[in-house]
């Protein structure tokens, strides 16, 4: 069997996993957890839940598994509750992709100021390497020695700004921005022992 048989064959795989309404473009996902300490870390110091890296992991790895198509239902289910109510739990969930947008937020900008500084530095090697190429007379092979290494030095420091620039910082962004943007509903609940 070639690719495209293949493919043909598994077109609507994803239909074996989620829930899907293709006529309003709606995924839905279910998933149940014994109770919300599975899903949240509690800061021991304001007592605040922070979802666990684990839960966020699972979430974007699941939205790549959804055609780009489907906006998300995600129902998270609980056997208790521990004390919260399903308002509560929302407001936390909420709070929580806030807190996760403005942590890549900040670190996006760290991560810009850092590739900008190596930017900086790349232009004054590059200068430095021009200054030494056309003020220093006949230096021979320390001359050419000193101006490969600085050139060497500049295409690494290049290299690396726009690798920040461009690659990571747009890849983090982009896949936070566009999880946050295929929610459609988010609801909490308490299984229904009686279904």
């Amino acid at each position: 069997m070639d690719k495209k048989e293949i493919l043909k064959k598994y077109e609507n795989i994803e239909e074996e996993f989620f829930e899907l309404d293709k006529e309003n473009n709606i995924a839905d996902i279910k998933i149940e957890f014994e109770r919300p300490s599975d899903i949240f870390d509690v800061n021991y110091l304001t007592k605040t839940p922070i979802l666990n890296d684990e839960f966020t992991d699972w979430i974007f790895s699941a939205f790549e598994l959804i055609p780009n198509k489907y906006k998300v239902n995600l129902n998270i289910c609980f056997d208790t509750l521990d004390g919260y109510s399903e308002n509560e739990l929302k407001e936390i969930f909420d709070k929580n992709v806030l807190l996760e947008y403005k942590k890549n937020f900040n670190k996006k900008h760290s991560q810009k100021r850092i590739a900008f500084s190596f930017l900086f530095s790349g232009i004054l090697v590059l200068i430095a390497t021009l200054l030494i190429m056309f003020l220093w007379g006949n230096g021979g092979v320390l001359k050419e020695v000193i101006c490969y290494i600085l050139d060497v030095i500049v295409y690494v420091v290049m290299w690396e700004a726009i690798t920040i620039l461009v690659v990571d910082t747009k890849e983090k962004s982009t896949k936070i921005r566009n999880g946050l943007k295929r929610f459609n509903k988010i609801t909490f609940s308490k299984i229904d022992k009686n279904n």
